[in-house]
């Protein structure tokens, strides 16, 4: 009976036991914090935030967690609630890894998603007519925020690889392993590649349209020039030469 009521103080001693884990790519992970608490964190990082995510583009994900019993040997997930397998705060952390990678993905896949959205309609339009409605500036426009997102992504989605901690705590990656098998990670950031690949095809897409435009803009010009070419050769010979005599053969002026 004194174990057991041990193991309870022990257990209620940890709950109240609060903890923040921040990462660098711009997510926090919070356990045990209230509402309140939280909220004055995050004013207390605010001054520090670099390039902060629209706040119509912000994730947030809760769950519960809770201390399993003597015989839990692993960290478990069931419909959103956490339980761990033992008190320390390494656990803690192996789990943050995988949810803040999650809540991470999330962004990108809407940044992605919102770019679908905005763009789906023009390779149909290239389709069905053989160009876009458009203009050229509007094109480059369109590219360089293709750009930017593509970018982006790739250089984010770094950041969704294992992380370098558990190089030398490998005894706490299969917490992260499960977290993040439960949160179908690496099933999403597959999702994720093959959309950017769908965007990349799009992206050389409207560079080559812009290309077309340019060169057939140059077509014109170059014929615009032969014709005034030709026009003022026809005004020289013709109308000036022949018509008026206001030369001779030789281009000198008739007196």
């Amino acid at each position: 009976m004194l174990r057991e009521m041990q193991r309870a103080a022990a257990t209620v001693a940890d709950l109240a036991t609060k903890h923040v884990f921040c990462f660098q790519y711009g997510c926090l992970v919070f356990w045990g914090l209230d509402p309140d608490e939280e909220q004055f964190f995050l004013d207390i990082i605010h001054p520090f935030e670099e390039d902060p995510v629209d706040q119509e583009s912000q994730e947030r994900d809760d769950m519960t967690f809770y201390y399993g019993d003597r015989a839990q040997t692993m960290t478990r997930i069931k419909n959103d609630q956490i339980s761990l397998a033992t008190s320390d705060p390494l656990e803690k952390l192996a789990v943050s890894f995988a949810v803040a990678q999650s809540t991470k993905l999330s962004v990108l896949e809407l940044r992605v998603e919102e770019t679908f959205e905005n763009t789906r309609l023009y390779p149909q339009q290239l389709a069905d007519t053989g160009t876009i409605s458009l203009s050229q500036t509007g094109v480059s426009k369109l590219i360089g925020h293709l750009f930017i997102v593509r970018s982006s992504v790739n250089l984010e989605s770094d950041m969704l690889s294992t992380p370098d901690f558990f190089w030398e705590n490998d005894n706490w990656e299969p917490p992260y392993r499960h977290s993040g098998k439960y949160l179908e990670i690496d099933n999403r950031v597959s999702v994720l590649n093959k959309r950017m690949e769908v965007l990349n095809g799009m992206f050389q897409m409207l560079k080559d349209q812009l290309e077309v435009r340019h060169a057939t803009r140059l077509e014109w010009i170059v014929i615009w020039l032969i014709v005034a070419e030709v026009g003022l050769e026809v005004i020289w010979n013709i109308l000036i030469h022949d018509i008026l005599g206001l030369f001779d053969h030789g281009g000198t002026p008739r007196r």
